[in-house]
């Protein structure tokens, strides 16, 4: 295993992660509880999957090695693909979600087209990116060989711009704050991990 997926497995099984991952959860569940089919770009081990047994979710990563343990976790169906190139025909989403991806990709700008196509006309995007003007990321990021060294997209305007080429952005809003171990609600920018953008498929009409 390598020592990433492992320091993530770590974090998941942690009680921090536990709480984090129950707070992204509950933000997914009330957006997308209402639609029927709903794709997961970046799903790592499957925790919304595991998370949300109640909602058809189809996880994707390009991990081979993180998808095993996925399947591990939740008998959820778990597809190895990449996200700038999505093996699904298009329409085939009600809603599409991505948590802490977009970010890490060489290229977003493919990504977000690819989920765009394979999203239904007026299906929904649910979007959460690592907010760096946090003092969680800005903490973290000062460790020896942390994950969020690998990030190659910090202006997240310009990645809000992109995806409102492809989506009518209907919600955008800072989310999850974390100090230390603490996990609490507020949308202070100082304090919030997260940056959320939610938007509805544009591309086409029905």
């Amino acid at each position: 295993m390598s020592a990433y997926i492992e320091k993530f497995v770590q974090f998941c099984d942690s009680e921090f992660g536990k709480k984090v991952m129950k707070k992204e959860a509950e933000y997914v569940y009330n957006e997308l509880r209402n639609y029927r089919k709903i794709l997961d770009v970046g799903c790592g081990l499957g925790s919304f999957e595991q998370n949300l047994p109640s909602l058809n979710i189809i996880g994707l990563d390009i991990s081979k090695e993180i998808l095993e343990k996925a399947r591990k976790r939740s008998d959820k169906t778990f597809v190895q693909g990449k996200a700038e190139e999505l093996q699904f025909k298009d329409s085939t989403f009600d809603a599409v979600f991505t948590v802490t991806t977009l970010e890490f990709l060489d290229d977003y700008q493919n990504a977000v087209k690819e989920i765009a196509r394979v999203t239904k006309p007026k299906g929904k995007l649910l979007v959460m990116l690592l907010n760096p003007k946090s003092e969680y990321f800005r903490e973290e990021i000062k460790k020896p060989g942390d994950y969020f060294k690998r990030i190659k997209h910090y202006n997240l305007k310009e990645i809000r711009d992109y995806i409102s080429l492809f989506y009518t952005i209907i919600k955008e809003e800072n989310f999850l704050g974390i100090r230390g171990n603490h996990v609490f609600d507020t949308d202070d920018e100082r304090y919030s991990s997260l940056y959320v953008i939610v938007g509805i498929n544009m591309e086409r009409d029905v």
